[in-house]
């Protein structure tokens, strides 16, 4: 009796596996969505007609914003030598942003697991690594310089005036002005990265220390190789970097829209100022942070709590579905290790 090949492979059996274990959160995920959505509609601000036509534009923007994250990280590759297919690093991004999510490291914990998926399509270990040290690290450059623009607008459009918005604006700028002396100094060929890794390095055994400093010299000289031989790769990747942030806003409007709450452009820019904070801090999931950020801001900046609360439970629902579509990507990914 003939049987079906997937029945016979390990491969395909631990991939259905996987995606099973996905059902039943993913369906649980829309029929929330789903409920607070028709709620939302009924209850909301916004009319009818805009809100149902605002989620096919909030997908097409989700998709757009996910296509340019890839877009870079190809244009990193090939200034090291390796061209992938456009759609498959999207899907690797999304794996790795979404197990960055769930491990509580500031979404930190997804990059290993983008070195490995790029390992098993053929790259080297090394140039991986310094791929994916090098895409984080234009993208924070990109959110260092949005950061303090947000927050800026916020107080120059009146959305309150407290000490602590300044203080973080201030903390963006001397993130930035950090990442650029990274940038000059790289260009020099000056050991930065060992300088900045010296001094928390003393926390940590000697033996840990030792191969810590070590890998810190090696990525010296690779960021040095790397930004003399392709001198316009970070302004280039930098530029892309604020269009994926000015993309990221618009999807936040219409995110919004999908749930009919009207949110001033003030609170708008707060709004997603405090989902990168909430990212950055090293909780699960961003669980609790999220809400809290959310909720905070829109206090700051003399919104009602309600209004608050709506765009915390909009943001995590939008965020539990990225998750849910990064560890389906990561289930079917190439090259992943099978038990």
């Amino acid at each position: 009796m003939r049987t079906s090949w997937r029945a016979d492979s390990p491969a395909a059996a631990a991939v259905d596996g996987a995606l099973f274990r996905l059902v039943l959160p993913a369906l649980a995920g829309a029929a929330a969505a789903w409920v607070l959505w028709r709620v939302a509609a009924d209850a909301g601000p916004l009319p009818r007609r805009i809100v149902v036509g605002a989620l096919p534009v909030y997908l097409g923007l989700w998709l757009a914003t996910v296509a340019l994250h890839a877009v870079r990280w190809r244009m990193v590759l090939r200034r090291l030598g390796t061209d992938l297919p456009l759609v498959r690093l999207a899907r690797l991004w999304l794996a790795g942003r979404a197990v960055g999510s769930v491990v509580p490291s500031g979404t930190l914990g997804g990059e290993p697991v983008r070195v490995r998926l790029l390992t098993a399509s053929g790259m080297p270990a090394a140039s991986a690594a310094g791929a994916v040290a090098l895409d984080r690290s234009l993208e924070l450059a990109g959110n260092m310089i949005v950061g303090p623009l947000c927050i800026g607008g916020a107080l120059a459009l009146g959305a309150g005036s407290g000490i602590a918005l300044t203080i973080a604006a201030v903390g963006g700028l001397v993130g930035f002005a950090l990442l650029l002396a990274i940038w000059v100094h790289g260009m020099r060929g000056d050991p930065v990265l060992r300088i900045l890794a010296t001094p928390p390095a003393y926390l940590l055994p000697r033996r840990w220390r030792t191969r810590v400093l070590a890998e810190a010299t090696r990525t010296d000289g690779a960021l040095h190789a790397v930004l003399v031989a392709h001198p316009g790769l970070v302004p280039a990747g930098v530029a892309l970097s604020l269009v994926i942030e000015a993309l990221h806003l618009v999807e936040l409007a219409a995110l919004f829209a999908v749930f009919a709450i009207a949110v001033p452009l003030p609170m708008l820019l707060l709004s997603s100022m405090g989902i990168g904070i909430a990212h950055a801090v090293p909780v699960t999931a961003a669980l609790g942070t999220l809400e809290a950020t959310q909720v905070g801001l829109f206090t700051v900046g003399g919104e009602p709590i309600a209004t608050g609360l709506a765009v915390a439970v909009a943001v995590r629902l939008a965020e539990t579905l990225a998750i849910l579509t990064g560890l389906a990507c990561l289930a079917t990914a190439p090259g992943r290790r099978r038990r």
